[in-house]
């Protein structure tokens, strides 16, 4: 299948995207669309699990667990974004006329982006203060407006994410 197939009015870049032998391969084989999206699916669960983790212990729960601890955890963080980002973007384009449309996928996408701004600045302040977090035992209020925003923005990319099969 070649460009000849592309919606008319497509930008040119999409329609290039959908037609490349990679492409196709995701899109027609019995491997490539299954294997995509179960790495996705790992990637998001690393991704998710560990984020959970990490805002859950900057609300104050799971004291045990010093925050220079999870701070080391985040490395698997981003293992799981670039799952994400390799998976999702072989997704994208086996149907990229589709996805750039969809209004859900496009809202994924802003919070994904979003969640790892705020992952990126967590973990900045996290290397300069998780140890005075953990020798005082007190939650700063920081603390709690970064958990809060990146368990916002997770689960709203989670559900949009969802949402792109239905809407």
């Amino acid at each position: 299948m070649g460009m000849e197939y592309c919606i008319m009015d497509s930008p040119y870049l999409l329609c290039w995207l959908e037609s490349t032998a990679y492409s196709q391969w995701i899109v027609a084989g019995l491997v490539g669309w299954p294997l995509m999206l179960s790495m996705h699916a790992v990637g998001l669960a690393i991704i998710v699990g560990i984020m959970f983790t990490l805002n859950m212990r900057m609300f104050g729960f799971f004291r045990p667990i010093p925050y220079v601890a999870i701070n080391d955890l985040m490395v698997f963080g981003w293992i799981g974004i670039a799952l994400n980002i390799f998976s999702g973007f072989s997704l994208f384009m086996a149907q990229a006329n589709f996805y750039i449309t969809n209004f859900p996928f496009l809202l994924k996408i802003s919070f994904i982006i979003l969640g790892i701004a705020n992952l990126h600045y967590t973990q900045k302040v996290l290397k300069r203060d998780a140890a005075i977090w953990d020798s005082s035992g007190v939650v700063p209020q920081i603390s709690m407006v970064l958990a809060g925003s990146s368990l916002a923005f997770w689960i709203l990319a989670v559900v949009g994410g969802r949402l792109i099969a239905y809407l």
